[in-house]
């Protein structure tokens, strides 16, 4: 996109138009717009005319246009050009007469200040551009340093640990490029040590980066030491359009959310109650089809009854009782955990520990040809392209109850060839439980990237995160693996993980843009300060790790540093995210 204004006139012609016209200065020569907390000067541009027989000239009738980079930073009207607070950066500023043009640089800079009301006047000043470090910097705890995130995703809540006496302020600085934006916070009661930047603030800044990192500060003051700053932490918002839906399970409240552009509420406000208990309306254990259209989940509790609903009209989701794609009876089908084939016209559910194919539309069994499906199976995902399902077979709970598809601390990978015409091929291993070692013999929760060529998994002790052992709550170790579809050697996503093994449940958003993959999990690790965020109570919270594309097959983890996903509660146990397309509405 070239932004023009033609600029009809911009002083004397002198009569010698575009003959003999050599070259085209355009003044001011590379200016330099401040955008300080709103407000700027703009520039007037004047193209100055120098002509073979060596005088010069203003001239007349000379279209001025902008390139893209100058585009993003400001407007052009006629030959004044104003920022426009969407970003800073640089670019260029073209005059064009007849065939010949002269060009100029403009570099716009952003400084936005906010003051809390609380503050002293003049509390900005108390903090110099680059405070030291000391004995009371403080410590930033999210985001965390490094982290990968796609320039689609809400500005991060700001949280660190330090001081908090009343008096004391905080400037919160985040930097990109050319742009700055800060924030003056006094401390008052309640203060939990954190600030979630203003939205615009945020995208102004994401916008002027071009994928380099954004550096956040927070700098501390109070009357004794004056200011001190904490070590800075980088992020980076890469050119990557991710946005979508994603149903989850918020365990605190037993019920399924939903989040997307417009924020976060129920999935299915009034899911059907259960014949046995009224006030029973659990959906659980859900998956969607890739079309976003349909949910598929289990009804009321383990085991019980499998239901569909369509997603594409919402105003059906908030009948009082949501229906179903097919009545719910006593002889419906029952199931755990299930996926939908790529065009949403068949479901795989996993009852007990047996796989099974039926009709989604009207919940009847479906005859399979081929080899038959297996019968001590748990965790079926459907490739996008279709033509592969990769599950948890043999499973086993190491001598103790009989295991089902929720709980078990044993199985293989494998992955079955989906051959059409619902005609299955032979089971073939990808990690055996004997190979992979006792720390990670229990797959779980295989997932597909978008192009079906790679899976990622969870693998520990137990295919669950925790469990509840002697009425106390026990996590089990778990990491995050991937692998080709088409077999090879694990790589283990260390850096998504933090090093550590509290990682569970994957699944992979159906975006691939930006040179990466997105892949959202749940974890146990702490996010932020104990104040605003999670730290000391191991609550499940959800993560998102950008899978680099260049460093798949490599050997190499491909994972980056993961950022929390926005929107969800930090006060429940959130887990079994499912990203999906936004369903097309009726």
């Amino acid at each position: 996109m070239v932004v023009v204004a033609t600029l009809m006139s911009c002083g004397p012609s002198g009569g010698g138009g575009t003959n003999g016209l050599q070259t085209i200065e355009v003044q001011p020569a590379n200016a330099t717009v401040m955008w300080d907390s709103g407000a700027s000067q703009p520039v007037d541009y004047t193209a100055i005319g120098h002509y073979i027989d060596g005088h010069t000239e203003t001239l007349a009738d000379v279209v001025f246009s902008l390139d893209n980079d100058a585009a993003q930073i400001g407007t052009l009207t006629q030959a004044e050009f104003a920022a426009n607070g969407a970003a800073a950066g640089t670019g260029t500023v073209t005059a064009t007469a007849g065939t010949i043009n002269g060009s100029t640089g403009v570099s716009v800079i952003m400084h936005q200040t906010h003051v809390d009301p609380m503050a002293p006047p003049g509390s900005e000043g108390n903090f110099p551009d680059q405070p030291p470090m000391g004995a009371l910097s403080p410590a930033i705890a999210y985001p965390l340093d490094t982290a990968v995130m796609p320039v689609t995703a809400p500005a991060p809540d700001i949280q660190w640990e330090g001081a908090a006496a009343a008096g004391d302020l905080y400037r919160v600085r985040i930097v990109g490029g050319l742009a700055t934006v800060d924030n003056i916070i006094a401390v008052a009661p309640g203060f939990k040590l954190d600030l979630l930047p203003l939205g615009n603030d945020w995208q102004a800044v994401v916008n002027s980066t071009h994928n380099a990192p954004i550096t956040i500060y927070v700098d501390h003051w109070d009357a004794q030491t004056g200011p001190q700053r904490s070590p800075p932490i980088t992020v980076k918002a890469v050119q990557a359009q991710v946005t979508g839906v994603i149903y989850y399970w918020d365990l605190s409240q037993g019920q399924m959310q939903r989040i997307d552009s417009a924020g976060r509420a129920l999935a299915i406000p009034n899911p059907p109650p259960s014949p046995a208990d009224a006030n029973n309306h659990c959906v659980a254990c859900h998956v969607v089809s890739r079309d976003g259209r349909y949910l598929a989940g289990e009804l009321w509790g383990g085991g019980d009854k499998g239901a569909v609903f369509d997603l594409s009209n919402p105003a059906l989701l908030t009948s009082t009782p949501a229906p179903t794609v097919a009545p719910v009876t006593s002889t419906s089908y029952t199931s755990l955990f299930s996926t939908f084939n790529a065009d949403g016209s068949r479901l795989l559910i996993n009852p007990g520990t047996a796989l099974q194919l039926i009709d989604p539309q009207s919940g009847a069994s479906v005859a399979t040809n081929g080899v038959a499906l297996p019968t001590m199976a748990a965790h079926p995902s459907w490739s996008p392209d279709g033509n592969s399902i990769v599950f948890v077979n043999n499973i086993s709970s190491g001598g103790g109850p009989a295991p089902w598809a929720v709980d078990y601390d044993r199985g293989d990978l494998q992955i079955i060839p989906s051959l059409g015409g619902d005609t299955f091929g032979a089971p073939v291993s990808l990690v055996d439980a004997a190979t992979a070692g006792p720390a990670y013999a229990a797959p779980s929760w295989p997932t597909f990237t978008p192009d079906s060529k790679y899976i990622a998994y969870a693998a520990g002790t137990n295919s669950r995160g925790r469990n509840t052992v002697n009425m106390v709550e026990v996590p089990y170790p778990g990491s995050l693996f991937m692998i080709a579809t088409a077999g090879g050697a694990t790589t283990r996503l260390d850096t998504a993980c933090g090093g550590q093994a509290d990682c569970y449940l994957p699944n992979f958003s159906p975006y691939d843009d930006g040179g990466y993959v997105w892949l959202v999990f749940y974890s146990l690790r702490d996010y932020g300060n104990a104040l605003a965020g999670t730290k000391g109570t191991q609550r499940r919270q959800m993560w998102v790790t950008a899978i680099d594309k260049s460093k798949l097959g490599t050997g190499v983890d491909p994972s980056t540093v993961p950022y929390w996903l926005p929107l969800q509660d930090s006060q429940t146990e959130n887990m079994s995210a499912f990203w999906a397309l936004p369903p097309p509405l009726q």
